[in-house]
């Protein structure tokens, strides 16, 4: 018996309202999944193109940097950054302009051994023994070419440091090295100085970087360290803590040639020290000419004497203690005098305009040293400890002297070169911490304290000449 078919029962008109309603939302509800799903779809597409892109550059761009000659180009770069800050600064020192302390340099391409073995004497009898004498236009090409050294060969070290780095993906590194060649306080303080004998002492620190690592470095560091406080007592506090923390970090890392190198540090720190107490304090007692027969002979000897005449007071006091009707002679007297003509003329703005650049930068570098002391050999946290200690010489320098920006400018030289020794030696530790601030936020935060630092010293820096 076949079975009856139900009739339809049929749909009120409230029935078929809600029906429609609920197809209706079912087919949004599907075009919208789809949807969405087409746009992840899509963000994903384009996520992977982004990355494939960003792989494809970094594999061209690794290429370039593993040949042997890419750290020229790299620092051809760097010199162009660094023409941007001179250009930025305003002031044409390296071409037409000169800066107002020029004429006080004068005297240091003038004097030599004749008078006695004196502090800022090496230069001027460097010169003596190719020309008895010395015309404006042979002290300006002199000034110029130590100043545009410098900054060549600071360019040199860093695109060896960037190179590696980069190979090492640290955008982190990379960056400071950038920031290092670009800094106002890199490029601009031995401008404003024109003429002073400081390049020649960074001159000398440079030559030990480069040869830090190396067999002849046994011998010749003695040599530096003695020739930098011949040249300027002041290399004591502006580089020779670099050079000691470096050959500190030398004899504790490396077993091969450790007797030799304790030795060449030894002498290092006894010659430079004995070397240091003699011209700071005894030297004047063994001058061979009076002040009036030193300020004659160096007028003979300075061809353009008659335009520009000659600066006397600087030499008068620092070799014979006679300043203002008052002799400082005393050793005592003299460090008194001097500390009390800092603290007299410490100009607290300037220090802060160098601030904005060198705390930031420190800061960086101390998180380097102290993540790298929390994790390495207990043998090898003494380097570390000491290369945390080093932003502290540049306080003790703002005290010694108000030539702030020279200052700033060696002390920023010798906390890099303790940055750039560690990756020139490969260091993992310090690419691991790197690696922590690896995020692109951490990275656009520090770029962007980095360039209002860079501005702020600036602008200080260029109100120096106005």
């Amino acid at each position: 018996m076949s079975k009856k078919k139900k009739k339809a029962v049929p749909l009120t008109a409230s029935q078929k309202l809600k029906k429609r309603f609920s197809e209706t939302r079912a087919s949004l509800s599907e075009s919208g999944k789809s949807a969405v799903l087409s746009g992840k779809s899509t963000l994903k597409s384009f996520e992977a193109r982004a990355d494939s892109f960003c792989l494809a550059a970094y594999n061209k761009t690794a290429a370039f940097m593993a040949r042997v000659w890419s750290p020229a180009a790299v620092a051809a770069l760097f010199l162009l950054l660094m023409s941007a800050t001179y250009l930025f600064y305003g002031h044409a020192v390296m071409t037409s302009e000169f800066s107002l302390t020029f004429p006080f340099a004068i005297p240091f391409y003038l004097i030599d051994f004749k008078v006695g073995f004196v502090s800022r004497a090496l230069v001027g009898h460097i010169i003596s023994l190719f020309t008895d004498k010395v015309s404006l236009n042979l002290i300006f090409a002199i000034a110029r070419c130590s100043i545009a050294s410098t900054l060549i060969l600071q360019a040199v070290i860093a695109a060896f440091a960037f190179k590696k780095a980069f190979l090492c993906r640290s955008p982190l590194i990379c960056l400071l090295c950038c920031f290092f060649v670009c800094s106002s306080v890199t490029v601009v303080p031995y401008m404003i100085y024109l003429g002073f004998i400081d390049p020649f002492n960074l001159l000398l620190a440079i030559f030990y970087y480069f040869i830090s690592n190396k067999k002849a470095g046994y011998v010749l560091t003695p040599v530096i360290c003695v020739a930098g406080v011949v040249l300027h007592y002041q290399f004591v506090l502006a580089f020779l803590p670099m050079i000691f923390s470096v050959e500190l970090y030398y004899i504790i890392k490396n077993k091969k040639g450790r007797a030799l190198r304790i030795v060449s540090f030894i002498i290092s720190a006894a010659s430079s020290l004995a070397v240091t107490v003699y011209l700071m304090f005894f030297s004047k007692y063994h001058v061979k000419m009076d002040a009036s027969e030193l300020y004659s002979y160096m007028c003979g000897k300075f061809t353009d004497y008659r335009s520009w005449g000659l600066f006397e007071e600087y030499f008068t006091y620092y070799i014979y203690g006679d300043y203002d009707g008052a002799n400082y002679s005393n050793p005592a007297d003299f460090v008194k005098y001097l500390l009390g003509v800092s603290f007299k003329n410490m100009n607290l703005n300037s220090m802060l305009g160098y601030a904005a650049t060198l705390v930031p930068a420190y800061g960086l570098l101390e998180y380097f040293w102290i993540y790298i002391f929390r994790r390495t050999e207990k043998k090898k946290r003494l380097a570390y400890l000491v290369f945390m200690l080093q932003p502290l010489v540049v306080i003790a320098s703002f005290i010694a002297s108000t030539d702030n920006a020279r200052w700033a400018g060696a002390s920023f030289f010798s906390n890099f070169a303790l940055l750039f020794t560690e990756i020139r030696n490969e260091e993992p530790l310090l690419y691991e911490a790197a690696r922590k601030l690896k995020s692109p936020r951490i990275i656009l935060i520090i770029s962007a304290v980095f360039l209002a630092g860079y501005i702020i010293t600036l602008v200080t820096m260029k109100k120096y000449l106005t």
